[in-house]
């Protein structure tokens, strides 16, 4: 009991523990036996408590213990059992389920309802819900226990019970206990077939055999007795093992699957047989029936069936269906037959019958009848019914399939067609030429019919030659109302009838059969216009007009004579009359105008203008005697031009073929030439946007008006209206399109709209025999068009339309034409897209070169804008624009102290930008005026620039004051503020320069410095670009600057630095490589290679040998034709050369000419757009220039081409030297003109001027430094204003009359008008008052006067030719020289007296006593002292400190004359005062006048006298050297040589040289110096003086230094000599010659300028002997 009680406590614990098992392969076995089997394996235990669930169609059971002890004893014991073993039986623990099923569920229960309902007790899987039946359901949980839960729970859903079962998986079924149901077979099923087939089956075994066969593999039985089938399952089904159940539930479904597949073999097939027919037909089927098929008669229903497998039914069935045919036919046919019939055209008829089908039809039914009524037009049919049936069907389906294609005509012509008898125009026009092809009417249109697309093809071909119309525009609507145009039209009407002629208000249009059209249209043609009345205007140039007037008045005259009006007008004609007339004389006139030749012809002379207006004589005279009409205009004319003249080069041009092409052009519509214009327009015709705005201000009201008479027919869209042209515009005619409008969402339909409006634009040039079209991009503004798709149908119909035409129109040129960039690019995209690119497609190649009758304007600056940077990277920037434009952070404003920015250019600008905000922002810094360099910060209002520093600038006055300090100090502070305010940029304009009056080369100079000192101290940077802007109005100015502050950048050298590799110098100037080098020129592959040559062109020596040799006989002769023509320099072909060009350069001694020659070549090959140039050393050898000479005349020149063209087509120049000797010439003038540091000098004006001068040598010839400082320093302008110019309108029959008349027009100014130079060194000391006057001449006489300077050729530091061109008529030239002589004549006197007061002042100095001390007398009293002095006056009157003054002379006093105060006056002497002797004299005797001291071998002074000896006598022997002291003649040189320092300007005056002497001269020379009184004693070639030789060796010659008799000695001094400025000497001259341009003399003169070796002294005093060599 303790046990039992201890089991059942241990089951109560574990409810869930496993209490049953599975027994698989029970092998049929009942429970019984199993039960008995389950006892046999517990025998010795216990009695247990146990059931037993038997499930056969699993072949297992399920044995439920009661106890989970009894189970596990159960399970372990089957191990070892033999009875289980021996059955082949296996035992296993049942698994605990997952799964549930649901039995008995009410009717409707979906997977949702019980998915719902389950998932009240536990979560099931996620599709948890399978519907096994309609009453039944599986449902799957997650957790076992939630299974086990459900399943002891009573269940209803709609209060309906149901029961909950465990379902296993691997059981397949659910457990039932001891309910579980017993399996069943299912019931049978009937299924109907035919009723044949049903009698087939039940008659033939096989067919039986077949199906039943076919069936028993689904475990089903069939009945075949039945009319319906029945099928049955058998008893095998329920023994299927695991797979029954579900065998059994598919059974019906897979059975009737079966069943249907197996009677697919099988069919029917019923014929209809006509009682009396079939005892006529019976015999004949059964013989043919066979075996396998089964044959069935319904009598009642006039019907036989045959039945049977499905190929052998097929194989009879057509076989019985004939006979039965035939039997039927021959049945019915003995009962009569019936009839048809169909409408139809008789084209259509001989389309569809004739070809074909009836051939067809009566193979087909040959007993039948098949008949066309051409009257009636209809096909009848007489046959049987079924054959009438079928031949109609089949005649109709034909007709159907017939091609129908509107024909693509003119309307005109289709009109015509439609009123005529299509059937007979049909029969003509395509049948009888054996194109099968018909017409047929639809409404409006008209169809061609055919049976294919190539007969169509064919009749449209056919159409297009045979039929068309022609049109022409009736300007005068009256003439159709007159009674003889409309008998004319009837009798047309009656005559010919193959045209039809159609009239609106403007129109006539003639169409039909095209050899008639034609005569009609020209016999319409002609009355019209003999009758219309019309008016043309004609314009041209207003001298033309007038030429054509009353030149060819005979040409035109009898032709207008009492037919027509002709009004001249002042540039235009107006021809009014009946249209045949006008038009003839329109062709005339257009002639006549086309032919004449006309020119305007600009004359810039002074004094030219004035002559012809009070002189016209000389008009008549060339209009009499050259036969040309000349008119005097006062202004400038810019004629209308010609159709010649009007010729525009399209950016882009496809050629389609010989004489036609399409353009596109970026122009103006309302100024294009063309025949006509098109522009869009709306339906109503009001010009009132847009290019029919454009057009119609253009025209003006005529084309409106024109339009108004339109109004009355309504215009759609596609539509085109062709009018007259006139007013401004270019053209004759004006084409408005009535464009469409782009709808989105219609693409398609927009395509075609358009398509077919340019289609009509085209077709409207054509009927109007136009030659050029102007197209804009139609419909792309306002009309919404996206422009790429507009633009390529426009191109699309183009390129149809002239594939269409294949030539046959007079149009040549379509122009497709529009202003804006886009547009254009669009429409040049199209032409590309649609034609592709070939030969015959070109862009515009646009020349640099401005047009024949261009103006010429010089450009100052390269683009907007030259900048370039300082070596820190600050970028200096010249830009030519307004000031308050610029966008810079800061701008620079000038005004004056009192701070009105109303006042001054530059302010005046800044505020009308800036507003009246910035003088309230001004005004708030300061009250009050300001002081001078003051600067105040403002905000920038409304200018772009972020802040406003305002400098206070001072005028200049002359350079006494401060004022250029002033300015350096606004430049330093303006730059300063910026870099400290963080600010990127700022910009100045030439400060000072308008009416404070600051020089110009001052201000660009100091500024500049200011900038580069800025870049090169500043700690920040800040500050990125400084700007200089010039207002672009101001030619002046900007003509100035462009001077200054481009070579300002080129302070640091022209060049950049040299580089040198592989023997080759390199540098760059701006975007040129400059290169040096050795090498051969003919070898040379640049475009172009230069040759030294001579003036003839004909050297054959050195490299111009070379080069002909090498290039051959065809360039050589080129020289030999050309050369007399060239001016220095020509160019010609390569000839065998690798280059392109040859430019041969006259080689030359004169250096400026040389310079000028290499920067024309380089000019000519820019003008060819030539990128390379070799160079050889030009005159070096035939014209015996120096190396370094030529070296730096080729550089110049390059620099001078560079500077008037910074941005040019050359890229390379190689300067290619021969000779090894030269290279090293060249390599030094382009070192020198290499970027380098600037030298830092004082800051003050005159250093920035000099500095300037320096840098800007190559720029400039001749010693620009003395120049200027010989004028003090002052900006020396004097400009040649442009004469009032004179215009002539000259207009002639032939370009020879009117060129004649324009030279003789030339040679009479050239003739009247004089030049005179006037040459005078003072004219470089005019003041700038007289600057100012010589200006006003030019405007008040009405001459020109020019400033001229040449540079001295022989020495840079001599003084050029300075002059004054005055040129106009003989009388005005006269006037203004007279005038221009008396200012220079006081000029001279004023300068005389300056170099003389300047001279007393540099030698003598007059003082007088002020408050115990002496200060000296101005310059001017000074002078008057010692003149009165020299002139021995006892006394002299004197104004000083505005008293006058009594001056007793020589030693004072002076006198007040009022009040008689007096103080005391003395005179300084400083020669006297600057005495002074070298310190490396001697001490000696103070008494003693003169001595010589010897030098020691050792001393370092005597070894350097010994060098100077030795470099040219080193055979000879010195024995000693003497230091000659004597400190009168001393201190007598040094103050004669302190004068001419003073007078040249510079201290390159001495020279150490030899002058060999007797020993009887010895002594006379040191006591008193040399004495040119013995001149020419030994030799005077260059004059009379004293002779001084470079070279030792010269002066050691026997004739000079005469040896002593007795032992032999030579002596020889080593003097300082003052050679000053120097020239060529001559025999006989006494006194040096006076340097050109100047008051002065030279101070000495030489052998050669150039290189000289002897020197002649002719001041006794300019020479002395420092040292005396004694040598054998």
């Amino acid at each position: 009991m303790e046990e039992d009680k201890t089991d059942a406590a241990e089951d109560k614990e574990d409810e869930s523990a496993p209490r049953s098992v599975v027994i698989e392969n029970i092998q049929n076995n009942n429970e019984e036996i199993l039960t008995m089997l389950v006892e046999n394996v517990l025998r010795g235990s216990s009695e247990h408590d146990f059931s037993i669930e038997v499930i056969p169609e699993s072949n297992c059971a399920v044995v439920t213990f009661s106890t989970r002890k009894d189970t596990e004893y159960f399970v372990l014991s089957c191990l070892d059992n033999e009875k289980i073993k021996k059955r082949d039986m296996t035992v296993r623990i049942l698994e605990k389920p997952r799964k549930v099923k649901a039995e008995g569920l009410p009717p409707g229960s979906n997977i949702d309802l019980i998915m719902l309902y389950f998932e009240k007790y536990a979560e099931l899987e996620e599709e948890g819900v399978t519907i096994e039946t309609e009453e039944s359901a599986i449902i799957t949980f997650k957790n076992p226990e939630d299974a086990a839960k459900v399943i002891n729970q009573p269940h209803q859903i709609k209060k309906l019970p149901f029961k909950v079962l465990p379902y296993y998986d691997r059981l397949q079924t659910a457990l039932y206990g001891k309910e579980r149901p017993l399996l069943k077979l299912p019931e049978a099923f009937i299924e109907k077939i035919d009723r044949s087939l049903s009698q087939h089956f039940k008659t033939n075994p096989k067919s039986q055999d077949s199906v039943s066969k076919a069936m028993s593999g689904h475990f089903s039985e069939v009945d075949f007795q039945s009319p319906a089938l029945k099928i049955s399952p058998m008893s095998s089904l329920l023994h299927q093992g695991e797979n029954t159940r579900k065998l059994i539930q598919l059974w019906k479904e897979n059975a009737r699957e079966r069943l249907l597949d197996s009677l697919a073999q099988f069919i029917s097939v019923e014929l209809h047989v006509p009682k009396d027919v079939w005892t006529n037909v019976q015999a004949e089927i059964e013989m043919v029936t066979e075996e396998a098929v089964t044959l069935i008669s319904y009598a009642h229903e006039e019907t036989i069936a045959i039945a049977g497998p499905q190929e052998r039914v097929n194989s009879i069935e057509g076989i019985l269906k004939e006979t039965i045919l035939q039997a039927t036919q021959k049945a019915q046919r003995t009962k009569g037959s019936e009839s048809g019939e169909i409408r139809m055209l008789p084209s259509i008829y001989n389309l569809v019958v004739c070809q074909g089908v009836e051939q067809e039809i009566r193979n087909k039914f040959p007993q039948m009848d098949l008949t066309y009524l051409v009257h009636s037009e209809k096909l009848t049919f007489y046959g049987l019914k079924n054959e009438v049936l079928e031949t109609k069907s089949k005649v109709l389906e034909r007709v159907l399939s017939l091609i129908r294609k509107p024909a693509e005509l003119n309307q005109s012509v289709l009109d015509f067609l439609l009123q005529k008898d299509l059937e007979k125009v049909g029969q003509d026009l395509f049948f009888s030429k054996g194109i099968n092809v018909a017409f047929e009417a639809d409404k409006s249109r008209l169809l061609l019919v055919g049976k294919t697309e190539d007969d169509l093809k064919d009749a449209e071909k056919h159409l297009m030659k045979n039929l068309g119309h022609r049109s022409f525009t009736v300007d005068d609507p009256s003439v159709l109302l007159k009674s003889d145009w409309i008998d004319l039209l009837s009798q047309i009407k009656n005559d010919v009838a193959t045209v039809a002629v159609q009239t609106s208000a403007d129109e006539v249009v003639v169409s039909g059969f095209l050899d008639s059209v034609d005569d009609v249209e020209k016999k319409l043609y002609d009355f019209v216009q003999e009758n219309s009345q019309i008016e043309k205007t004609l314009k041209a140039h207003k001298t033309v007009v007038a030429f054509v007037e009353k030149h060819k008045t005979q040409e035109w005259s009898e032709e207008a004579k009492s037919k027509v009006n002709v009004d001249f007008k002042v540039d235009s004609l107006m021809i009014s009359g009946p249209r045949l007339h006008v038009s003839r004389l329109e062709s005339l006139f257009n002639r006549l105008l086309s032919s004449t030749h006309h020119s305007t012809m600009k004359i810039v002379k002074p004094g030219a203008k004035k002559y012809f207006k009070e002189n016209k004589f000389n008009i008549t005279y060339a209009s009499t005697n050259f036969n040309c009409l000349v008119e005097l205009m006062d202004d400038p004319d810019h004629p209308r031009p010609t159709p010649r003249s009007m010729k525009i080069k399209p950016l882009y041009q496809h050629k389609i073929r010989e004489g036609l092409v399409v353009n596109v052009h970026k122009a103006d519509m309302c100024t294009f030439k063309a025949d006509a214009v098109v522009g869009t327009c709306n339906k109503s015709l009001i010009l009132d946007g847009g290019l029919a705005k454009a057009l119609s201000d253009a025209v003006g009201p005529n084309l409106q008006n024109e339009c108004n008479t339109h109004k009355g027919q309504p215009l759609s869209t596609g539509d085109v209206v062709f009018l007259g042209a006139g007013g401004q515009l270019q053209c004759n005619h004006v084409i408005f399109v009535v464009g469409p409008h782009y709808n989105a969402k219609m693409h398609q339909e927009s395509v075609k709209l358009l398509e077919t409006s340019v289609k009509k634009t085209l077709n409207k040039a054509v009927q109007y025999h136009l030659q050029s079209l102007a197209i804009p991009a139609i419909s792309s503004g306002n009309y919404g068009f996206p422009l790429d798709v507009c633009a390529l149908t426009i191109v699309k119909t183009i390129k149809g339309f002239c594939e269409f035409f294949e030539g046959g129109t007079t149009l040549k040129e379509i122009n497709l034409v529009d202003n804006n960039d886009k547009t254009v690019q669009a429409l040049q995209d199209a032409v590309k897209n649609v034609f592709g690119l070939s030969a015959h497609s070109k862009p515009s190649v646009s020349s640099g070169s401005p047009a024949p009758n261009q103006p010429q304007t010089t450009v100052f600056f390269q683009g907007a804008s030259h900048s370039f940077k300082t070596k820190e990277g600050l970028t200096v920037t010249l830009m030519k624009g307004n000031i308050e434009n610029t966008t810079m952070d800061v701008v620079v404003n000038t005004l004056s102290s009192d701070l009105n920015l109303g006042v001054g250019a530059i302010s005046n600008a800044l505020l009308k930008a800036a507003g009246p905000q910035l003088q309230v922002l001004l005004n708030q810094q300061v009250t009050g005026s300001a002081n001078i360099g003051a600067i105040f910060e403002t905000a920038g209002a409304n200018l772009k620039n972020k802040l406003v520093f305002h400098a206070v600038v001072p005028h200049w006055n002359k350079g006494l004051g401060q004022e250029q300090k002033v300015l350096e100090d606004i430049m330093d502070k303006c730059l300063s503020k910026a870099e400290q305010r963080k600010q990127s940029s700022i910009v100045f304009s030439a400060i000072g320069t308008g009416n404070l009056g600051f020089p110009k080369p001052v201000v660009a100079c100091l500024m500049l410095d200011s900038i580069f000192q800025f870049s090169s101290k500043r700690s920040s940077k800040c500050v990125q670009e400084v700007v200089f802007a010039l207002n672009p109005k101001d030619a002046q100015t900007i003509q100035k600057l462009n001077y200054f502050l481009p070579v300002g950048h080129l302070l640091l050298g022209p060049f950049s630095k040299i580089v040198t590799k592989s023997g080759i110098h390199e540098t760059t100037l701006g975007g040129i490589t400059l290169q040096v080098l050795k090498g051969d020129i003919t070898a040379e592959k640049t475009d172009v290679i230069v040759s030294s040559t001579n003036n003839q062109f004909t050297l054959k020596a050195g490299v111009s040998k070379a080069i002909l040799d090498k290039a051959g006989p065809t360039v050589e002769d080129e020289c030999k034709q050309n050369g007399s023509k060239a001016n220095g320099v020509l160019m010609t072909q390569a000839g065998n050369l690798q280059c392109k060009r040859i430019i041969h350069i006259a080689a030359q001694s004169n250096a400026a000419l040389l310079q000028k020659y290499v920067t024309k070549a380089l000019e000519m090959c820019d003008g060819q757009k030539l990128t390379s140039i070799a160079l050889p050393a030009i005159g070096t050898g035939q014209a015996g220039q120096s190396a370094s000479q030529v070296a730096d005349s080729m550089m110049d020149g390059i620099i001078d081409f560079f500077r008037k063209t910074p941005q040019s087509s050359l890229k390379l120049i190689r300067l290619v030297v021969f000779q090894d000797a030269m290279l090293p010439d060249f390599h030094r003038s382009l070192q020198s003109r290499e970027t380098s540091p600037p030298k830092q000098e004082k800051d003050s004006t005159w250093s920035k001027i000099k500095a300037f001068a320096a840098s800007a040598k190559s720029y400039f010839t001749g010693s620009w430094e003395k120049e200027m400082k010989q004028h003090g320093g002052k900006d020396f302008v004097i400009e040649g204003m442009e004469a009032d110019p004179v215009f002539f309108s000259v207009c002639g029959s032939s370009q020879a009359d009117v060129e004649k008349t324009k030279d003789f027009l030339k040679e009479t100014v050239d003739r009247l008008i004089v030049s005179h130079a006037i040459k005078d060194p003072s004219i470089l000391h005019l003041t700038e008052e007289d600057q100012e006057r010589i200006q006003d001449l030019q405007k008040t006489i009405d001459v020109t006067i020019k400033f001229e300077y040449t540079a001295n050729k022989v020495s840079k530091d001599a003084q050029g030719e300075a002059k004054l061109i005055v040129e106009g008529l003989d009388r005005d030239v006269l006037k203004g020289s007279e005038e221009i002589r008396e200012m220079l004549k006081i000029v001279k006197e004023q300068e005389s007296l300056r170099k003389e007061m300047e001279l007393v002042k540099e030698i003598v100095e007059w003082q007088y006593e002020q408050g115990g001390h002496y200060k000296k007398f101005d310059k001017r009293i000074n002078f008057q002292l010692e003149q009165a002095l020299a002139n021995e006056a006892p006394d002299i009157k004197l104004n000083l400190q505005g008293q006058t003054y009594q001056v007793k002379l020589p030693e004072g006093p002076a006198v007040s004359s009022t009040g008689g105060n007096q103080m005391n006056i003395r005179r300084i002497d400083k020669l006297k005062a600057s005495e002074s002797i070298p310190q490396n004299w001697d001490a000696m005797p103070s008494n003693d006048l003169v001595k010589k001291f010897n030098l020691p071998t050792t001393n370092s002074e005597y070894q350097e006298v010994l060098k100077l000896f030795k470099a040219t006598c080193s055979n000879r022997k010195v024995l000693k050297i003497e230091r000659i002291q004597n400190p009168g003649m001393w201190r007598n040189y040094q103050n004669n040589k302190s004068i001419m320092e003073k007078k040249n300007g510079h201290v390159n005056n001495e020279k150490k040289l030899f002058h060999g002497t007797s020993e009887q001269t010895l002594v006379h020379i040191e006591k008193d110096g040399f004495n040119r009184s013995y001149a020419g004693q030994h030799a005077a070639a260059y004059g009379n003086g004293t002779y001084f030789a470079l070279n030792a060796s010269y002066s050691s010659s026997d004739t000079y230094s005469a040896p002593n008799p007795l032992n032999n000695h030579k002596h020889m001094y080593l003097c300082r000599v003052l050679t000053g400025d120097y020239t060529t000497g001559q025999g006989g001259m006494k006194v040096p010659p006076v340097k050109p341009g100047t008051l002065d003399n030279y101070d000495t003169v030489v052998d050669n300028p150039n290189s000289p070796t002897i020197f002649v002294v002719m001041k006794d005093d300019h020479a002395y002997p420092e040292y005396l060599i004694t040598f054998t």
